[in-house]
């Protein structure tokens, strides 16, 4: 009995990683904020990036299909916080790519555009819209992609934004993977 009270204690005392549900198929990343290529976003905590097999298959409908986790220290959001911080973390990704694989920068600038959607079960308020940038890891060519964010709040001291980019339309069949993905995510 004492060694489970042990352990109990101490997996309330040592939460576990955010973690996304998405299949073992999809290669990992994870990031401390603030991120190297995005410093100027204000944020505390870990970003979880998942691509799926598809995501380098530039040319399909199913290029660039990832989700990111954004697990960060307690904070209210608005959707034009949203839209500069995509704006600052996509023109940063481009740019850090385009400088290392030496490709001409194009001079294009990433602009997103959000609209309210209703929130996933499980998850306080959700937008979807679309990001314009390009695609430094290709050939610097214009790059547009879906998007769908969520976010809510984790226990006391944590917020969960949850981003689903694909180049598919968000009526695609990818959409349905990745917001399984998305509801199958805990906090």
């Amino acid at each position: 009995m004492r060694i489970l009270t042990a352990v109990v204690l101490l997996a309330v005392a040592c939460p576990v990683p955010a973690q996304i549900a998405a299949p073992d198929t999809w290669r990992k990343e994870t990031f401390s904020f603030p991120l190297q290529f995005a410093p100027s976003i204000p944020y505390e905590g870990t970003e979880y990036v998942r691509f799926s097999p598809g995501w380098s298959d530039f040319a399909s409908e199913r290029g660039f299909t990832y989700v990111i986790l954004w697990d960060v220290k307690r904070r209210t959001f608005e959707a034009a916080e949203f839209e500069r911080a995509l704006d600052v973390y996509f023109d940063g990704l481009m740019e850090q790519v385009t400088r290392g694989r030496k490709l001409a920068d194009p001079g294009t600038a990433t602009s997103v555009s959000l609209h309210p959607l209703a929130a996933p079960a499980g998850w306080q308020e959700a937008l979807g819209g679309k990001l314009w940038t390009w695609n430094a890891f290709f050939k610097g060519e214009p790059l547009a992609l879906q998007l769908e964010i969520a976010h809510r709040p984790c226990a006391a001291d944590r917020t969960q934004v949850f981003f689903a980019f694909s180049r598919a339309e968000r009526s695609a069949a990818a959409w349905d993977e990745l917001r399984a993905i998305r509801n199958a995510t805990g906090c």
